[in-house]
Parts: C-alpha cells; structure tokens; sequence
C-alpha cells in the first residue's frame, strides 16, 4: 500500500459511508472505462483482491463508480489489468 496517499481514492456508498481505496489503474475494455483498486489497510503484506469498479455518468452528467459484480467482466477487466503490469506486479495464477 501506498504510504503518502497519492493514489488514494474515497468512494461514498448508497448509505453515505467513505470508503477508501487505492487506486493502480484505469482500464478500458469493450470500450467502457474501469478503475482497478484495492480497499486501503493498515498494514497489507500482499494484496489479496482487486475490487473493480465501471466508470459511467449520472443523469446529471456526473462521474460514477458502480462495483463491477459480473464475473465475465471481471476475468477481461483483470486479464487486461494483468498485461497492462505485469512489471510492476508479481501476479499468481
């Protein structure tokens, strides 16, 4: 994990909670924008999961995240994720 926070993103869910995450990359697949990151810890070893989010607009035209819960999605988002760093990650399979 990051330890000065510049990639340090707050998403606030449906019941107005913060969450905070770590932001390691935006990718694009089936020309829709995705934004790969991790729950911030204390103290992390190893990262254990990805959690991916698809960038869409609002009614107003304003930025939204919504949690990608498609397991097909998810296999292309993080394939993709995985060639685009694959130096500056060790990934298991």
């Amino acid at each position: 994990m990051l330890e000065n926070n510049e990639n340090l993103v707050i998403f606030t869910d449906d019941e107005g909670n913060d969450l905070e995450f770590e932001h390691l990359d935006t990718v694009s697949v089936d020309k829709k924008i995705y934004i790969v990151c991790v729950p911030m810890a204390e103290e992390a070893e190893e990262i254990e999961e990805v959690i991916i989010f698809e960038a869409i607009k609002d009614e107003n035209e304003e930025d939204m995240f919504l949690q990608v819960e498609d397991e097909d999605v998810l296999e292309n988002v993080f394939v993709e994720f995985k060639e685009r760093n694959s130096d500056l990650f060790d990934f298991e399979d």
